[in-house]
């Protein structure tokens, strides 16, 4: 076969083990219960908050806290128009990727390493279309459970009527598209860390470490820089923000075509440099 046909493979495989296998299973109901649950609830307090103010008044009152959470006057007056809960379940999404793509990545390859299930697809795929479709198929499992969050969330936003159902799809398309790249950034991350290690335990374990790592050296610390500094532009928080994939949200939700580019390279290096070590690693160690 080609690359592309044995990449496919893979793929198909991994998608259908980790949605029909136990842990995909509850991954999706915890991501569907849960965090659909969350982003709900969060939208009626602020709704409750917001009762018998006057719509124009609301709108004028998103768009005040966009720009302030962007820092951006054209951001505020995009994101104006979203309907709440959507943009509720878009953090939520971004926010739960790391540890979605975590709990679902941590025995692809160390446990085809440790059973020797490795041996039986490299003789038969090349190595690095095995790495590549364990990386495509992780990105396309968590991409499918995020959706299913969001077409939930999609479905009551509409049957509330609160907002018609064009303006829902529109948007939900919007935010889940942005969310793709931030969930592949971590994956590549994911496996590239998983691929070193024998037994999926040891795995968990280090993947969990370098995302926590990653959470405190990219959001965490820029955080403290900020509130120590009293500069909102300080340029060691905004160095340490690029090493955090989901800082990339405000390029990606841009209706800058030059932000949301940057937003899109910023993921591909994110994830691609991992992915490329990753598979030309595999490659040469003795599986």
């Amino acid at each position: 076969m080609n690359p592309l046909s044995e990449i496919g493979l893979i793929v198909g495989r991994e998608v259908k083990k980790n949605l029909r296998g136990v842990k995909g299973i509850i991954l999706l109901l915890l991501s569907l219960i849960g965090g659909t649950a969350t982003s709900l609830m969060l939208v009626r307090y602020f709704r409750r908050k917001l009762e018998g103010v006057d719509p124009a008044a609301v709108r004028e009152a998103q768009v005040q806290v966009f720009t302030d959470v962007f820092r951006d006057a054209d951001m505020g007056k995009y994101l104006g128009d979203a309907p709440l809960s959507l943009v509720m379940m878009f953090n939520l999404c971004v926010w739960l990727a790391p540890a979605l793509v975590w709990l679902a990545s941590f025995d692809g390859i160390s446990g085809e390493i440790q059973h020797r299930s490795i041996r039986y697809w490299t003789v038969r795929t090349r190595r690095t279309s095995f790495y590549l479709g364990k990386f495509f198929g992780l990105w396309a499992t968590i991409g499918v459970i995020t959706f299913a969050m969001h077409l939930l969330t999609w479905v009551v936003a509409i049957v509330e009527g609160h907002t018609s159902a064009g303006n829902v799809v529109s948007w939900g398309i919007r935010f889940w598209l942005a969310s793709v790249p931030i969930i592949g950034a971590w994956c590549g991350l994911a496996v590239c860390v998983s691929s070193f290690f024998r037994t999926p335990l040891t795995s968990l374990l280090i993947v969990g470490f370098t995302f926590f790592f990653i959470f405190v050296v990219g959001s965490l610390t820029p955080a403290i820089i900020v509130s120590s500094s009293k500069n909102l532009d300080d340029t060691t928080a905004a160095v340490l923000s690029a090493l955090y994939p989901n800082s990339y949200d405000r390029m990606l939700l841009s209706p800058s075509f030059e932000k949301v580019a940057l937003g899109l390279l910023s993921c591909v290096l994110f994830g691609g440099i991992p992915t490329v070590l990753g598979a030309f690693l595999l490659k040469k160690r003795d599986v």
